[in-house]
């Protein structure tokens, strides 16, 4: 059985230095949130950290990416993400910290989204906390007994790989992982994963899941639930959502971009912490790129801190708005 990987990041230059904070908007997030502490190194190394609670329906979320200076988030010919940041020459201790403010995150989430297709992607990942001094901080701090579970999302399962590194962690380190994907997936999964499976749904309603008596999520952990909401190849987002937050997952962190943008398209995208690595990159590989928002209709952002790292890395932490409309009248305006 495989094990999880821990190390201890160096901390010599791993300083975030805060350009900007958006004070008012920090103060109302700690008053509304459900932690009272914050992680020692959050505190010395970046800046203090809050989040709401989460709404009724759903667990509040928050994505993590590294863009380049032109907004890509990875190379044409070679598409590991991670590679962006890792690739900035200027600055190997800004990618340290890129990964390191991944960490954190991760360390704040109950639940972590990630991609069928990143798996496939990179076959020896794993979603958890490898920092080792974030990991108990994470436990004394926070109160969270275990790693985050990992929701692996897939439309149908065909492109999940079943034997990856993650699904064969040693159930002694506590690792829980979850599939969601839709009804055809299910019948995918029993014809041929070879993992231990307990199936929740298929599901087509919020009244289906009240009355359904879902199993505590951390226990057996080498049984991996899957989630089945939806019809045909097409999962219900919202509805799985909604299970999730039944299952005790109050915050979640999307490190799938393709499943970000979809939440992002169904406004159920609470956060967005961007990292910019000052590489050009070119090509067309952007966060988002299959969906295209009206000039008069799109989602906006609050900037609510602003790290940087040395001259080469840029560390934002955004609020995203839904909703917004132009009330200003250009109609006398000239260009």
């Amino acid at each position: 059985m495989n094990k999880l990987n821990f190390f201890q990041t160096p901390k010599d230059d791993l300083k975030i230095h805060m350009v900007f904070r958006d004070e008012k908007h920090m103060e109302e997030l700690k008053a509304a949130s459900a932690e009272t502490d914050v992680m020692p190194d959050v505190h010395d190394y970046y800046t203090d950290i809050y989040f709401p609670k989460a709404p009724a329906d759903r667990p509040y979320t928050f994505s993590s990416i590294v863009l380049s200076s032109d907004g890509k988030m990875a190379y044409q010919d070679d598409p590991a993400g991670p590679l962006v940041a890792k690739n900035n020459y200027l600055d190997p201790n800004g990618s340290l910290g890129d990964f390191w403010v991944l960490n954190v995150l991760r360390s704040y989430a109950d639940g972590i989204i990630v991609g069928a297709n990143t798996l496939a992607k990179e076959p020896g990942i794993t979603c958890h906390v490898y920092d080792e001094d974030l990991t108990r901080q994470r436990r004394e701090h926070l109160g969270k007994k275990y790693q985050p579970v990992s929701v692996v999302v897939s439309f149908d399962a065909t492109d999940i790989p079943f034997d990856h590194y993650t699904f064969a962690v040693d159930p002694a380190e506590e690792l829980k992982m979850i599939i969601a994907t839709g009804p055809d997936g299910l019948e995918y999964i029993k014809d041929h994963s070879p993992l231990k499976h307990v199936f929740y749904g298929p599901f087509d309603s919020r009244e289906d899941v009240d009355a359904a008596e879902l199993a505590p999520i951390h226990q057996d952990f080498d049984i991996v639930p899957v989630i089945v909401t939806g019809t045909g190849k097409s999962p219900d987002g919202h509805l799985m959502m909604y299970i999730l937050k039944k299952l005790g997952l109050e915050k979640l962190c999307v490190e799938s971009p393709s499943y970000c943008a979809y939440m992002l398209k169904e406004q159920m995208l609470d956060e967005y912490f961007i990292d910019y690595s000052m590489v050009f990159v070119g090509g067309t590989t952007t966060p988002g790129s299959f969906i295209a928002y009206g000039s008069k209709d799109h989602p906006h952002a609050d900037l609510i801190s602003l790290g940087v790292h040395k001259s080469n890395f840029l560390f934002t932490r955004q609020k995203i708005r839904y909703g917004v409309k132009n009330t200003t009248d250009l109609s006398g305006y000239k260009y």
